[in-house]
Order: structure tokens, then sequence, then C-alpha cells
């Protein structure tokens, strides 16, 4: 069985290897300006939940960092992130938002997507440090597995508080004149 290194010496030049970690920075700038669309949105109508929404405000404000550091990346390699990517992740973010806010149970829809989001993120910045690893780009790995740390500590959060979220919402729901969904 042929390793990493290996197959790189073999068949592929470690320019290609940086040209698709290139591009997969790119991909990952456009899935943080979607998280970042996704947060406001959600920021935007939370009202009754203020443990989601300060979570969310802080977690918006790793996502906007995030964001920058992969903008910065990408200026280090000479390039910019892709235009159409960012216009079709808005879009996607503006479909997923229109879903949530036609949902009676909005705020549980919303805290579930953004947990399996999460995980995405997280499994994106670990294919990029090994991506970086293998490209001779060593310096990046270690951005890549604090990008991914900050992912982790959110989904955990999630994870931890979901339950708590959808108790309220129920609570919620059954009391009279009390709005519930967001």
């Amino acid at each position: 069985m042929l390793t990493t290194f290996a197959l790189i010496h073999q068949g592929s030049t470690m320019t290609e290897a940086r040209e698709l970690l290139i591009d997969w920075i790119r991909n990952a700038h456009a899935m943080e300006v979607q998280s970042e669309e996704l947060l406001v949105s959600q920021l935007r109508r939370i009202e009754h939940y203020p443990d989601l929404r300060d979570r969310l405000k802080a977690h918006r404000d790793e996502t906007h960092s995030q964001r920058a550091i992969l903008e910065d990346l990408l200026h280090d390699y000479r390039t910019t992130p892709s235009a159409w990517r960012e216009a079709g992740v808005r879009l996607m973010a503006f479909g997923q938002n229109m879903f949530q806010v036609a949902s009676n149970d909005e705020v549980v829809k919303g805290a579930i997507m953004l947990a399996s989001f999460e995980r995405m993120e997280m499994s994106v910045y670990r294919a990029l440090a090994s991506a970086a690893q293998v490209a001779g780009e060593d310096a990046l790995v270690d951005i890549f597995n604090r990008l991914h740390a900050q992912e982790q500590a959110m989904a955990t959060w999630h994870d931890e508080h979901l339950a708590d979220l959808v108790r309220q919402f129920v609570v919620r729901s059954e009391l009279p004149d009390v709005t519930a969904r967001h």
C-alpha cells in the first residue's frame, strides 16, 4: 500500500496539492459566509431563549473571525474568495432560513440545523488540515486545527443544550398567549 507522500511523488506534484488546498480554502470561506448568514438570520428572530441567543452571538463573532482568517490565507496565496460560491451559499442560507421561519418550531429546527452545520464545518477543517500537511503547508495545519476546535466547541454546546432547549420550547408551547417558536 502506498503512503500519501509516496502517491504525491508518484503521480502529482506539491503544486497540484497546493492548488487543491487553495480551492478548498475558497470552499471553506463560502461555508463560513453561509454560516454567518444563518447565524445572523436566527439571531434577528430569537426572543425567548437568551442562552441560545448569547451562544449564537459568540459563535457569530467566531465565524466572522474564521472568515477573515480564510480571506487572509487566500490573500497570501494571491487569490480571492469565489463570488459565485458566495452567491450560491447566500441563496442556500436564504432558503434554509425561509424553511425555518415558516415552521411553528422555528427555534428547534434552527438549533438542529446549526448543530449539523457545525459537524460539517468540523469535517471541512479536519480535511483542510490534512490537505495542508500533504501540500507541505505545515503552518496552516495549526490554523485549521484551531478552527476545527472552535467548531467542535460549538457542536458540543449544541449537544449539551439541545434537550433543555426542546424542553423550554415544549413548555412554552403549552402556555396560553406565549410565543414558543422563536
